[in-house]
């Protein structure tokens, strides 16, 4: 018995379900559209555009008797049911995905168990079903080659794109010192984020780091606030614990709770350290943090908040997770705000599953992988990061208010018995903004800090948080050409420490 190619079409292979596969119509190149017209010896080309794709193949149902024909038959029908481009991939060519859709009426002959799949490919073309990484461990190889500048910071990349047409380039680039401006240049566009004239040594108001829990991770710099009251909500029992636990600080144990109190749990607290200025307190303030809210079960509930207040424990503003939910997967991400009539500024509701893209409504802020938040106090104005963008409020009472002291509470409610088993803060750094006696210029992009732009996406993140407002205008998001492509990525013009850069790609083939 001759062996079948295999074919697979998303998460189903379609070859399981046939006796043989023949005549595999995969025509060289995609067909061509052009807009003429003629003029007294020959035509005039006005436009001319790459169409899409057709592919199809001869199949032999799989069976025996009509009852295993016709299950197989069901089964064919299901598999290429779909309304979005799935990956047809075929075992000639391992390494093509072609992205398509089922096209017209899909023949069968019930006489001899015959018929024809027939595919429609909308952009013409296959992707490559792997990533390719340029980084200076690989650089040399088949992927091309990075030449950092030790003189002025920059990094050539002479980038190999082996397919058969252009490519969407993904950057990931470090910062190994403070800068100020991300300028990428090849033949086929130029790309620039930042400020470009923005400089290392005036003397002016600088942010200044205060704590990063990347160099405690243990967050032993936290101390237990156990029995102190919950600054932002009395009802919040404090009298149990939390601790490190394998990725961050996680609830450890519930301790008593008044019966007015609604949930126990545990606490933590630092007060700032103080500026080079030996003060403590910040009117100006950042705090970047990663957090993560994933029920592995329907029901599990529990509550999660960072809360910033004065030197006197009064909420300036707080952000919290909360699940009451006691039989679904329904949260809420809710922001509070101090003053002189504290309140919850806003809150929505999100689902705790992990983001995976089968999901009805993914958590695409709080998962295994993301996590990314943060809050700015800038005077008297509060901003809250939520989905790409910042959310910010006015309270004019807290315009002079240092933020003094930060909490950090884990609880569970009092009736349920189900905790949520990814419920987690793991990383948190705080920063003070505008420190009088700060000698540097408050660079964009810190020491360490990481960027990552997707030409294909259109996207900017710098250190998790969209930031496409960084781009300069004129700037756009280019394509690379088959073959080699020299690409030049320069910082601010007084960084002499290397970029570091990743490249990673999928080729397209037509």
């Amino acid at each position: 018995m001759s062996k079948v190619i295999k074919v697979t079409y998303g998460d189903n292979i379609l070859s399981d379900l046939f006796e043989s596969v023949t005549n595999i119509k995969r025509d060289i190149g995609s067909g061509w559209n052009n807009n003429t017209q003629a003029k007294k010896e020959g035509i005039d080309v006005i436009t001319s555009s790459r169409g899409p794709r057709n592919i199809s193949f001869d199949y032999l149902i799989k069976g025996t008797f009509f009852s295993e024909i016709n299950a197989n038959k069901q089964k064919l029908a299901s598999y290429i049911n779909s309304e979005d481009t799935l990956g047809l991939v075929f075992e000639d060519e391992p390494n093509k995905v072609w992205y398509a859709l089922p096209d017209g009426e899909q023949s069968y002959e019930p006489e001899s168990n015959k018929g024809t799949l027939t595919f429609l490919v909308p952009s013409g073309h296959a992707v490559s079903s792997f990533t390719n990484v340029l980084n200076l461990s690989n650089s040399g190889g088949a992927n091309g080659t990075i030449t950092p500048s030790t003189v002025d910071g920059s990094v050539t990349a002479v980038i190999k794109n082996k397919g058969t047409l252009p490519a969407w380039l993904r950057f990931k680039i470090k910062c190994s010192q403070e800068n100020g401006y991300i300028g990428i240049a090849a033949p086929t566009g130029a790309f620039e984020m930042g400020n470009i004239q923005e400089a290392d040594g005036v003397v002016k108001p600088e942010s200044e780091y205060l704590y990063n829990s990347n160099s405690d991770l243990s967050f032993s710099k936290f101390k237990d606030a156990t029995g102190t009251t919950n600054p932002q909500n009395s009802a919040l029992g404090t009298n149990g614990t939390i601790s490190f636990q394998s990725d961050g600080l996680r609830f450890a144990t519930q301790g008593t709770m008044s019966e007015s109190q609604i949930a126990g749990g545990g606490m933590k607290v630092m007060t700032l350290p103080a500026d080079s200025n030996g003060r403590v307190g910040a009117v100006n303030f950042y705090s970047h943090f990663n957090l993560l809210a994933w029920a592995g079960a329907m029901g599990q509930t529990g509550i999660l908040q960072i809360l910033f207040t004065d030197i006197n424990d009064k909420l300036v503003a707080g952000y919290g997770i909360t699940k009451s939910d006691m039989s679904g997967n329904k949260a809420n991400c809710t922001f509070w705000i101090g003053g002189n009539t504290p309140k919850e500024y806003t809150s929505f509701g999100f689902e705790t599953n992990n983001g995976e893209r089968n999901q009805k409504k993914p958590n695409v802020m709080f998962n295994s992988s993301t996590g990314d938040a943060d809050f700015l106090k800038e005077g008297a104005n509060l901003g809250f990061y939520w989905y790409g963008s910042r959310l910010t409020t006015y309270v004019p009472e807290l315009a002079d208010v240092e933020v003094s002291k930060v909490y950090l509470y884990l609880g569970q409610f009092k009736g349920s018995n189900k905790l949520i088993n990814n419920l987690s803060i793991r990383q948190i750094n705080l920063t003070k903004n505008n420190v009088s006696v700060w000698k540097d210029v408050p660079n964009r992009y810190a020491a360490n800090s990481e960027t990552k732009i997707d030409m294909g996406e259109g996207s900017i993140l710098v250190n998790g948080i969209s930031s496409l407002t960084e781009m300069v205008n004129g700037s756009n998001f280019f394509m690379i050409p088959p073959g080699e492509t020299t690409i030049v990525t320069n910082p601010s013009n007084w960084v002499n420490h290397p970029l570091e850069i990743e490249y990673s790609w999928e080729e397209n083939y037509l």
